[in-house]
């Protein structure tokens, strides 16, 4: 079985208006705005994580298994409370729960399908980081 070394993964970003942002990751720039702004909001990355990692993952998997995806559509819908953000709120800030609905083309039957799907969601990072909890440190620096 291969050995693999824990990677660091580091974005950074610079403040562009008031509630917008440019994060640079990698050699790529993602612009940051408020739900409802100019660009996607934070809690649509979020979501857009998920599906694009599932896509990835769901390839890899569909490799390992050697099973055929010609096609996948992956649709993802969140509930979120404001409250929180907005200073008045006692529910969590976060995605209160996320659903997400993958649609395959596949010549595998449906069994094959759903252990497919099972051990897709196992190893999606994305997936995993929002089903589990991740340390985080947060400090501040001035400028």
């Amino acid at each position: 079985m291969a050995r693999y070394k824990d990677m660091k993964i580091a974005v950074s970003g610079k403040r562009i208006g008031p509630t917008k942002m440019v994060v640079k990751a990698g050699d790529f720039e993602i612009t940051v705005d408020k739900l409802g702004g100019e660009a996607p909001s934070p809690l649509d990355y979020i979501l857009a994580a998920l599906a694009g990692c599932m896509n990835i993952v769901g390839t890899l998997v569909a490799k390992d298994m050697k099973i055929n995806i010609e096609d996948i559509d992956i649709e993802i819908e969140g509930t979120f409370n404001p409250g929180k953000l907005y200073g008045n709120g006692s529910e969590r800030a976060g995605y209160k729960d996320v659903t997400v609905r993958v649609k395959v083309r596949s010549d595998a039957d449906e069994k094959t399908l759903r252990e497919w799907l099972e051990r897709v969601e196992e190893r999606c990072p994305v997936s995993d980081n929002l089903a589990n909890v991740t340390p985080t440190l947060v400090r501040v620096e001035k400028l």
